[in-house]
């Protein structure tokens, strides 16, 4: 989904609901490679860098913990599904 202009907050968390109803949701492996993606992307010598690359990280980290279920992402013996031999 790329952000349109004139898209305030809630038009995209309106849009984020809508498209996960009909089915547009990304599997969380998927997800997080997404994530990462955006968080290469984003310029190093931008004002706003650290504060995106936060939210990113903190995006990549709850994606994490819902995808690997109860207790799972704190396990140390855990390995996520898509990394897994």
């Amino acid at each position: 989904m790329a952000h349109s202009p004139g898209m305030n907050h809630t038009d995209v968390m309106l849009k984020i609901v809508e498209m996960a109803k009909v089915g547009g949701a990304l599997p969380p492996e998927n997800a997080i490679a997404h994530v990462a993606a955006l968080i290469a992307e984003l310029d190093v010598c931008s004002d706003s860098y650290e504060r995106d690359m936060e939210r990113l990280v903190k995006i990549g980290a709850t994606i994490w913990d819902l995808h690997s279920g109860p207790g799972g992402a704190y396990d140390p013996t855990w390995i996520p599904t898509f990394i897994r031999p």
